[in-house]
């Protein structure tokens, strides 16, 4: 119910925004009225006899060619509108009786109630949508404000709820004419004119403060003095006892200026939740982030990445071919939809493998959602990168030819398969197929190559307690490496343990710009004893952890890895989720985020064992969080025995947040182990979005494939 309800208050403020805009926004000219009308008013108007109020009437012509006689100034000056201004004292014409800001002000009334063109029951039905959209909003859960578009709708809706309700409130009660003064009945004679209801009143009541005397429903004439208002009906005179109390505040003239300029703040106050709204949807559809585009481009390169080396590689393919002046399309595999792919001539596909030779998390969906013939009519060249110390060498490339092939798709030349460092077999690749279409490249014009440095371990400390002895341990480790080099958090190190072992890569945790040459890693010490008692080491990680002595040399690469970068600008909300080491890049997103100037809300939910023994930089995450430097954090523990253990728990829990956030512009990071948190993540965010959105678990996957093809989901998974 709740799901529906949030889509019903989205979709209705996001269709009829542009006429909730417009009416908002005349409305907000109307507001401006009350104000004229009240610093123009004289402060101590003189005494007026009505005999020459209506001598001045009959010396115009018929009082039925004027609208209205309206005071000007103390007394001595009244306007006959459309005939023309006069001084009373000697009748002199002294003006056209023109007032550019009434009729401005009819126009916009006009377009306010009706849009110029009679539509009135249309601004009435979306001023009954506009009322249920506000109060829908109470049903969503209590506002934490955030630093984002969307915190500061969500906390302007609630807590300022009662003055957005005045107008559409006040404005449906005039429409079924609620609370209106009850008008007597028209006399069945000729219509009244202005000078026979002067007269008619002054009989009676004392017109010698007369502001203005116009024309009113039935025939009939509205005085208004000082200290009353008075309806006149042929020979009927009747007080306007009491105060319309809606038109009033709808209005903003019971007040004078005062009560119209709050009004002109209610309606931007109004206008300010619709455009939020609006514009928070209107992020989240603009065009994909992480492809670019082309005009008459015809090759399309994909990736399908889960480190970063397959996306690098794209890119420099597509530099390399735009270096020749050959356009193409490039981005990640979801990015682009099966109908695409046969506009192209060709399309040039890398894939990396993650895991026991599956494909990386990003093309999942997309692959799942593939469907038989969907990809007749088009041509790929596909290249894999994977390395043969793995069991299932290019497990994931091999199983993205073939569902290609399952889905019409024709192999332009066959599948090159990447051993190791992919950037030779790469050169290879676009060699062949320079020769094969004519194309005349420079490989090494797009492709960034590996730095590989000399680094100092400068420091190494352990991070969990000890106390458990079957529990893996935790190292945070800093290397010193010449300053020159370039690295972001989330870039990878290539460690070597030796010649004939498959090289390990870390996640950095920290910022050239913030630390030069400071690289912080977070490595789990593999180590344990089997059923037989037989201590097993991990190569890499036992170098690391136990064997690297202090101060000494040596030999690492630093890999870039694009695809798992902290947001470019760093007001963009940030959502990372986290278990074990997988930590390691978001110390280096919080030490970035610290170090800027206006950084925006970041959300950390981390996971690990014990609170007591392995809450993994426990004093720097709540320092800060302090600082303000985090906005939320939850850190779980498995086996602690509290209700929630894990963080995938706390992310359906909080799904409804969850989306919000991203609704506002986040980014979510995940990073941990594939066989863990990777498959768990997936599922957390698939019934996260069946119970807030209402979707299938098929829409469900495919709003994580969009979410991916967008850059809106970050994956760095490994095992």
């Amino acid at each position: 119910m709740k799901s529906a309800l949030l889509l019903l208050h989205r979709w209705a403020g996001i269709v009829l925004f542009p006429l909730f805009a417009l009416i908002l926004l005349s409305g907000a000219i109307l507001a401006f009225k009350p104000i004229i009308a009240d610093l123009q008013a004289p402060e101590a108007p003189a005494p007026v006899r009505t005999e020459q109020l209506v001598e001045l009437l009959a010396q115009n012509g018929s009082d039925k060619a004027v609208g209205s006689l309206q005071r000007l100034d103390n007394g001595d000056s009244w306007r006959l509108t459309g005939v023309g201004d006069y001084r009373l004292q000697d009748g002199q014409r002294i003006g056209d009786g023109s007032d550019p800001a009434a009729s401005l002000f009819k126009v916009v009334k006009s377009f306010h109630k009706g849009l110029l063109l009679g539509l009135g029951w249309l601004v009435e039905y979306a001023t009954w949508v506009m009322l249920a959209i506000m109060v829908s909003g109470l049903f969503f859960g209590w506002a934490r404000f955030s630093k984002t578009l969307l915190g500061w709708h969500q906390v302007l809706g609630l807590w300022l709820l009662p003055l957005a309700l005045l107008l559409p409130v006040t404005a449906l009660l005039m429409t079924l004419h609620i609370g209106q003064p009850k008008l007597p009945r028209p006399s069945a004679g000729p219509a009244t004119t202005l000078s026979a209801g002067i007269e008619r009143a002054a009989q009676s009541h004392d017109l010698s403060m007369l502001i203005s005397a116009s024309r009113f429903k039935g025939g009939s004439v509205l005085i208004k003095t000082e200290s009353e208002t008075l309806l006149v009906n042929g020979d009927q005179v009747t007080p306007m006892t009491g105060t319309y109390w809606p038109k009033a505040l709808h209005e903003g003239t019971w007040g004078g200026w005062l009560s119209g300029l709050i009004n002109l703040l209610l309606a931007g106050l109004v206008f300010t939740l619709s455009l939020t709204g609006f514009l928070s949807w209107f992020r989240r559809q603009r065009g994909a982030r992480s492809k670019v585009q082309q005009q008459g481009a015809q090759v399309l390169i994909l990736h399908a990445s889960q480190t970063g080396t397959a996306q690098g590689l794209a890119e420099a393919t597509r530099a390399t071919l735009n270096g020749a002046g050959i356009a193409a399309d490039c981005g990640a595999i979801g990015a682009f939809p099966p109908a695409q792919w046969p506009h192209y001539s060709q399309v040039l596909v890398l894939a990396s493998t993650t895991g026991e030779g599956d494909l990386p998390q990003g093309a999942k969906p997309w692959v799942r959602a593939l469907k038989t013939g969907a990809l007749k009519g088009s041509h790929f060249n596909l290249l894999a990168l994977g390395d043969r110390r793995y069991e299932h060498f290019c497990g994931g490339g091999r199983t993205l030819r073939q569902a290609l092939l399952d889905a019409g798709a024709l192999e332009a030349e066959p599948a090159t398969e990447a051993d190791g460092d992919p950037s030779v077999v790469w050169r290879h690749w676009l060699d062949a197929l320079a020769a094969r279409f004519g194309w005349t490249l420079d490989q090494n014009r797009g492709l960034a190559s590996k730095a590989t440095v000399r680094a100092v371990l400068q420091q190494r400390t352990r991070l969990d307690s000890a106390a458990d002895p079957a529990q893996p341990a935790s190292f945070s480790l800093l290397l010193r490496v010449p300053e020159e080099t370039r690295f972001a958090p989330g870039d990878l190190i290539q460690f070597q343990p030796a010649p004939d072992e498959a090289p390990r890569r870390y996640s950095i945790g920290s910022d050239s710009q913030v630390t030069p040459g400071i690289i912080r890693l977070t490595i789990s010490w593999v180590h344990y004893r089997d059923a037989d008692g037989v201590e097993h080491l991990g190569r890499a990680s036992t170098q690391l952890c136990r064997d690297w002595p202090l101060e000494s040399t040596r030999e690492i690469k630093v890999l870039p890895h694009a695809g798992f970068h902290p947001p470019v600008d760093p007001a963009t909300p940030l959502i990372m989720v986290a278990t074990g080491c997988g930590i390691a890049p978001f110390m280096g997103f919080l030490e970035q985020r610290a170090a800027a100037a206006s950084a925006g809300p970041a959300w950390l939910l981390c996971g690990n064992r014990h609170r007591d023994q392995d809450y993994l930089y426990q004093e720097d995450l709540e320092g800060y969080q302090q600082r303000g430097v985090l906005t939320r954090l939850d850190a779980l523990f498995s086996r602690d025995g509290n209700a929630q253990r894990y963080v995938t728990e706390r992310l359906i829990e909080k799904g409804a947040e969850v989306l919000d956030w991203l609704d506002s512009g986040a980014q979510l990071y995940i990073c941990g182990r594939a066989s863990t948190l990777g498959r768990s993540s997936e599922e957390a965010l698939i019934r996260m979005l069946q119970q807030q959105r209402g979707l299938s678990a098929q829409a469900a996957e495919e709003q994580l494939e969009h979410w991916s093809a967008e850059g809106i989901l970050h994956r760095d998974l490994f095992d």
